[in-house]
């Protein structure tokens, strides 16, 4: 899959939500996405990658670039830097103070690209549940979502199950699948009105597979295990 399909900013791509059980191998997907595109030379010097990972586990996003844990040297990173890893400090910090800290991160985002209109963001969530639920999300999640793409900041939510929220619902243009439990895939097809009982079963087939749902084309891709 070429890595411009699911990470690279436009002022008109909407967010992306990747959701898929423990072990389904998003994580791993990603990563290698985000190397490819970081690596990419499509992607000018104005190009950020910003990663917040509250798991804080290594092994997955810090095989990209060093972790950070103080977010003021976060903001620091991010003018200078092509790609930036938060890890919150695991010690000290809960749902309000990653809350917090993600707000800083996402106003610092938007200042630096009134700054720079060339520049263009990829932010990367993981555990965006902690943050997202079906009747709330943060202000700052929220003006990220309605208002990034027309300064040029591509959202990418990552989640263990398929989150739903009405803010992100009507400001997203794919969902991407790993294996999921049949409570989800039921909910998934009263959502969207497509079988995803059937995409489950298919994305089963390989492991690490996972398919792409495209709602501007009320379609699916599926994708070959990844590397």
């Amino acid at each position: 899959m070429k890595t411009d399909t699911l990470m690279k900013a436009n002022k008109s791509r909407l967010g992306t939500i990747i959701s898929g059980t423990s072990g389904s191998g998003k994580t791993t997907a990603i990563v290698s996405m985000l190397r490819d595109a970081i690596v990419n030379p499509s992607y000018d010097e104005n190009y950020r990658f910003v990663i917040v990972d509250p798991k804080v586990q290594a092994g997955d996003y810090d095989k990209l670039v060093d972790p950070i844990t103080d977010v003021d040297e976060v903001t620091a990173s991010i003018a200078e830097n092509r790609t930036t890893l938060y890890w919150p400090d695991s010690a000290e910090f809960d749902e309000k103070t990653l809350e917090q800290d993600v707000a800083h991160i996402v106003d610092y985002m938007f200042d630096l690209l009134n700054q720079n209109p060339k520049m263009r963001v990829t932010f990367v969530l993981d555990e965006a549940s902690i943050l997202i639920s079906p009747n709330s999300i943060s202000n700052s999640l929220k003006r990220l979502t309605v208002q990034g793409r027309a300064k040029g900041i591509l959202p990418i939510y990552i989640s263990q199950r398929p989150m739903t929220n009405r803010w992100i619902d009507s400001n997203i243009s794919k969902v991407v699948l790993f294996k999921m439990v049949p409570v989800d895939a039921d909910n998934l097809t009263k959502r969207w009105g497509l079988d995803f009982t059937h995409v489950s079963e298919r994305i089963s087939e390989k492991d690490y597979s996972f398919v792409v749902f495209d709602l501007d084309k009320v379609r699916t891709r599926y994708v070959n295990p990844v590397r």
